[in-house]
């Protein structure tokens, strides 16, 4: 007995310990999914064969191909490349240099001028918000987001064990921030309010006056202020104004990257600029925990950091009014088709950023109950993808982007008010004899629209022939 027992045990492996059978199981991280991933899941396949399918769903500037980037932008990381100087690690918050020309690019005028300690260089802005929201809130602590807003957050937000609270934006007021919904959501256990400015998916470009406003607010509720400026400089007719410009005594943690601004979302450059002009966050430990996480990705490309400087020196004000000057001319198209068709409205026009939102009177087309209903059954028939309001918070809306060339937009927006005319509701006589014809002899069973994963960004939205079923 004793000779078996030795020899059970002399792999070194303990009886107790010996497994079987395999059981290997994913972590709870599996649960935080992107909202939109749960309406908007493997769409393809879902469109008309017989129509080439058109997105307006991509919040990818490159998608098209119509809009590039500066050409001194990607002559500058060619020649941080090309160099054979940048091969080698970082500092995990960033190259010095990255890190001061970020800060230079950020300081506000009348304070005092962020230095290199303030910045952190990210792997897009993405991360910039993760680090963010992991630094501020504990498990089981609170973070109040937009509502619209853009469900990353709440992501972000879920696999940290953070509680969502959603404050409300006003439509009729240019989608504003609801103050009292701020003040009425918080308590003890919020630990900061996320803003964006410009907003994704509303297009918003709040003034002056009102970030005044929501500066006085927070500061009344002692809350830190995470302000997602991804969007920063893309405006239409109206000065884009930081946070932390209005800020003095809360502390702002502002985050941006070259993705959107410089449309290279590809790139995966980011970074977070701490502005804490009254050193409220002295002794927090904010900064050194915001460095241990950026010791974990170690920064995204080190000959991108290199490039950084000379892409945010460059002069590109006339190459960034033509990209903006395409963007207002597509967002006029879009506004102005919804404008023509009965039971679509532009409730507040776009400012910036690259979205507009449009209002679908639920009860004026046929079988299209919700906004996640009409955007599957436009895919099905006319093969124009859109993304429903309901992955913003949005019920009732849906988003369609300005990326699109204006010459495929008026050929969506045929197709749309195509669909609208023949779905649209006229009577109820009309509706009980349409009811009456169309009800098939078996219940068919809907699915929601689905995308594929592993196609486009955040969205999944990038969508190729390739991935087709069969192809």
């Amino acid at each position: 007995m004793g000779d078996q027992q030795e020899q059970a045990t002399s792999d070194g492996i303990d009886d107790g310990a010996r497994r079987f059978t395999w059981s290997v199981r994913a972590s709870a991280l599996t649960v935080s999914a992107n909202p939109i991933r749960l309406i908007v899941d493997d769409l393809v396949g879902k469109e008309n064969p017989e129509l080439e399918l058109i997105s307006l769903a991509q919040g990818d500037p490159t998608a098209y191909g119509h809009l590039k980037p500066p050409e001194e932008a990607v002559a500058a990381v060619v020649s941080a490349f090309s160099s054979g100087n940048h091969n080698g690690y970082a500092a995990s918050t960033g190259l010095a240099s990255c890190r001061m020309a970020i800060a230079a690019a950020h300081s506000c005028e009348g304070r005092p001028p962020l230095c290199r300690d303030d910045v952190f260089v990210t792997v897009g802005c993405s991360e910039a918000l993760e680090h963010c929201i992991a630094v501020l809130a504990a498990p089981g602590s609170s973070i109040l987001l937009p509502s619209p807003g853009f469900p990353l957050y709440e992501t972000i937000c879920h696999r940290h064990g953070i509680v969502c609270r959603f404050y409300s934006l006003l439509p009729e007021q240019g989608w504003e921030v609801d103050l009292n919904s701020i003040k009425r959501l918080t308590d003890g256990t919020t630990a900061a309010v996320l803003i964006n400015n410009p907003s994704n998916p509303c297009g918003a470009v709040y003034s002056r006056e009102h970030l005044q406003d929501i500066v006085r607010c927070v500061d009344e509720l002692k809350l830190p202020i995470i302000a997602d400026e991804v969007y920063a400089g893309m405006t239409f007719d109206k000065r884009f104004v930081p946070v932390a410009e209005v800020a003095t005594s809360v502390p702002v943690f502002s985050v941006g990257a070259l993705s959107k601004r410089w449309l290279v979302p590809g790139w995966r450059l980011g970074w977070v600029c701490v502005h804490d002009v009254n050193n409220n966050l002295q002794g927090s430990g904010v900064r050194e925990a915001i460095n241990s996480l950026c010791q974990i990705s170690l920064g995204p490309s080190v000959p991108l950091q290199a490039a950084v400087p000379s892409i945010l020196l460059n002069d590109d004000k006339k190459w960034l009014a033509g990209i903006m000057g395409s963007l207002k001319l597509a967002a006029a198209t879009i506004a102005e088709r919804a404008s023509k068709i009965e039971g679509l409205s532009t409730v507040a026009p776009p400012q910036g950023a690259m979205y507009v939102l449009i209002q679908v009177d639920l009860n004026a087309f046929r079988d299209c109950s919700t906004d996640v209903r009409f955007a599957e059954k436009l895919l099905a028939e006319e093969s124009v993808l859109v993304l429903p309001g309901n992955c913003f918070k949005a019920p009732g809306f849906i988003r369609i982007v300005t990326t699109v060339p204006v010459s495929v937009l008026q050929t969506a927006w045929d197709r749309i008010e195509t669909f609208c005319s023949k779905r649209r509701i006229k009577s109820r006589k009309s509706l009980d004899f349409e009811a009456r014809i169309m009800v098939p002899a078996h219940p068919v069973h809907f699915g929601l629209p689905r995308v594929a994963s592993q196609v486009g960004g955040h969205e999944g939205l990038l969508l190729r022939a390739a991935h087709k079923p069969g192809k």
